[in-house]
């Protein structure tokens, strides 16, 4: 019958043995399941005897000791136990002799289970029970005994007025006893202690910590504060007390009504806040640097600076410009030039120590991407040492939802960026990238405690730069934009930078990559340019494009703007299908609208073309001529990497891109299939519609 009801009932509350409990977790129907107790209730040697003895009998004598979560043995520091039994006697309790104990053990327990008839039964019924004499009221029987094995009657649930009371050498002595006590009975349930919080809070915090209870009771009698409200209001007042996954439960609270209850949850779709964030101060203008440098004197009143480059700048005299103007105004300054491209941790950590014996108030980061990066993580390291990368580098779907809360910056070193090229953005940017030189791993890391406090954009820095480096971090820039524009994450703000940037850069790249420093005015708007185009990625964030290019690079050292110039055109068409396999997430992003963005694009360029598909296609036409004006080739093979090594290494290319943290900005989410179609049309510089590609894995 108890089983018919069970497979007909909406739910299943079960308050009882386990073998009960399990039949109701096998029924086939939603049950709580609640579990026995075997509380243990330790009495320290800093408690209040009198609190502590008196919360006992009343506890164990309320309702003869029926509730579950009642004290079943107490364990008695030996410093006070002859207090503590003085106390429990004077207080109405009956301490069994030897004899006496084990008879009333052989009735608590009958063939290893719990005799019924003693169950709520009064002390002195159960003492006649058991052919043991006690003064009629008798509140409790106590048993003392120093085993908490199986075969030790009174180391069971008894729920009933009797007890067992152990002596315990020490605290440590006293957990281990009640850990057993739990294990062998009360998994889950709960477990009680009696001492001095204020003094003892160590020693509470290793109750907590060692208990496998879900209800710990500090000063309170177990059975009242077990069920709750009364003597605390962290527990709902229940009598079926869940034991959690210890006791074998599908719930560890006090099971209320609410258990019970199928709660309806009306949630309507939210667009969040959006955000823009940039650097503090941003300075640009042909020859700016001394005139923004001297605020570090005059105005913040610096003492000490620390200048982060690379080998080529140093030697090449590019750090001259600032420690020159750091010596004229007084500021002391150290130069570490070690960076290399794809900086690796060995060497932010070598930069971090030297900045550590140096203590700067100051750090200044001269050059590109590379030593920005590096100059970062150094500022990381130097503020915070105790920092763990794997917890900075944890990916996130929304950066102000992050499970890690980054370490707050600033408070050691004020942070300057100064571009020697235009392309990475990196100056405005809360982006680094380092690499364990050990275990080759990437670690990126985002977030706007990383964002310089001030950029200074001067294009007297960028005269020189040769025309490779020119043409690679100038199409490095072209994407930065086009993935800002096309991001889920694209606000009017981002949008503004984005395609002022591109229009920019499509009039002067190629006058930067011819003249160089003949065309001073080029190499000012592409400096102005690349660095718009880093404020827009970094509020919208990047794309598909940029975890093609990072791994491209990562693999087969192509630089990093050569790399998304050869995937760009495809990532464009696959974005800009209007029944993408999967869409991007983002509560802003409501339905695909990419290719509406990319023919905003081109019109805002003046490419022209009647519909949004052709005018997608000048677009893509128009980065190739670009590409082709700066000397950028075609394929992947084109620069030297054989079939058989690219092959080799496109399934982990592959699985790392779509596991890269661009990805999830990305407005059509990809499938690893369609990843990897995308390497194969760039090496081989094929072009596929989008009904070839696949549409699963």
């Amino acid at each position: 019958m108890t089983n018919l009801v069970m497979s007909e009932a909406d739910i299943i509350l079960a308050t009882g043995g386990p073998g009960m409990v399990k039949a109701a977790y096998s029924s086939g129907k939603p049950a709580l399941g609640v579990g026995a107790g075997n509380t243990p209730a330790i009495i320290d040697e800093s408690a209040d005897i009198i609190l502590a003895v008196n919360s006992i009998i009343h506890s164990k004598t309320f309702d003869n000791g029926m509730i579950c979560a009642s004290e079943q043995s107490t364990i008695v520091h030996k410093k006070i136990y002859n207090k503590v039994k003085a106390e429990f006697a004077a207080r109405g309790c009956y301490f069994l002799n030897k004899e006496e104990k084990e008879k009333v053990g052989k009735t608590i327990l009958i063939n290893g289970a719990l005799n019924a008839k003693i169950v709520g039964q009064s002390a002195f019924k159960i003492a006649e029970l058991a052919g043991v004499a006690v003064p009629e009221g008798t509140k409790i029987l106590i048993g003392e005994t120093d085993s908490t094995d199986l075969a030790e009657e009174f180391a069971h649930e008894k729920l009933s007025p009797v007890l067992a009371m152990y002596k315990a050498d020490d605290i440590q002595d006293a957990f281990s006893k009640a850990e057993r006590l739990i294990a062998d009975g009360g998994y889950g349930h709960t477990s009680s202690i009696y001492l001095d919080i204020q003094s003892k809070q160590d020693i509470l915090e290793e109750f907590r910590s060692r208990m496998k209870t879900c209800r710990i009771l500090v000063n309170t009698p177990s059975s009242q504060g077990g069920i709750g409200d009364i003597y605390n209001f962290m527990l709902t007042p229940s009598l079926t007390l869940g034991c959690g996954s210890w006791g074998g439960n599908s719930v560890s609270e006090n099971v209320g009504v609410k258990h019970l209850l199928n709660i309806k949850t009306v949630a309507e779709r939210r667009e969040n806040m959006l955000w823009f964030r940039a650097p503090e101060k941003v300075y640009m203008k042909k020859g700016c640097l001394p005139v923004a440098l001297d605020e570090l004197k005059t105005v913040m009143n610096k003492k000490r600076a620390f200048v982060v480059t690379d080998q080529f700048l140093y030697e090449n005299g590019f750090a001259a410009p600032i420690t020159d103007k750091l010596d004229e105004m007084g500021i002391q300054h150290a130069v570490f030039f070690d960076v290399a491209p794809d900086p690796t941790l060995a060497c932010a950590k070598e930069g971090a120590a030297q900045m550590t014996a140096f203590k700067p108030d100051v750090i200044i980061a001269l050059g590109g991407g590379s030593a920005m990066d590096a100059a970062k993580i150094m500022w990381v390291l130097y503020e915070h040492p105790e920092a763990d990368f794997m917890d900075m580098a944890m990916r996130f779907m929304d950066i102000r939802k992050r499970v890690y809360t980054f370490p707050k910056m600033g408070e050691k070193a004020y942070f300057v960026a100064i571009p020697t090229s235009a392309g990475t953005g990196s100056e405005v940017t809360p982006f680094a990238v380092i690499t364990d030189e050990v275990s080759g791993v990437k670690y990126p890391l985002a977030d706007y405690e990383l964002l310089p406090n001030m950029a200074i954009v001067d294009a007297d820095l960028h005269m020189t730069a040769p025309k490779g480096l020119t043409s690679a971090s100038g199409i490095d820039a072209v994407t930065h934009a086009l993935e800002a524009y096309a991001s889920m994450m694209a606000t009017d703000f981002t949008d503004g930078l984005a395609l002022k940037a591109l229009r920019i850069i499509f009039e002067y790249l190629p006058r930067a990559y011819d003249n160089g420093a003949n065309d001073p005015v080029a190499r000012e708007k592409m400096a102005n340019a690349a660095t718009m185009a880093g404020m827009a990625f970094a509020n919208a964030f990047l794309g598909v494009s940029h975890s093609l290019a990072h791994k491209l690079g990562a693999y087969h050292h192509i630089p990093h703007g050569v790399a998304n110039a050869l995937v760009i055109e495809d990532v464009l068409r696959f974005n800009a299908a209007e029944t993408p396999a999967k869409m991007g997430t983002f509560p802003q992003y409501d339905h695909p609208h990419t290719l509406a963005r990319y023919a905003e694009i081109a019109d805002y360029l003046g490419l022209g073309g009647k519909t949004d598909q052709d005018k997608l296609e000048r677009l893509i036409k128009a980065i190739r001529e670009l590409r082709r004006k700066i000397g950028i080739k075609d394929t992947i093979a084109d620069y030297g990497i054989s079939e058989e090594d690219f092959l080799a290494t496109l399934d982990e290319m592959t699985e790392n891109a779509f596991d890269d943290q661009c990805t999830g900005a990305n407005p059509r989410y990809p499938l690893m299939s369609e990843i990897k179609q995308m390497y194969l049309n760039a090496y081989y510089g094929r072009t596929f519609t989008e009904k070839e590609y696949p549409k699963a894995d």
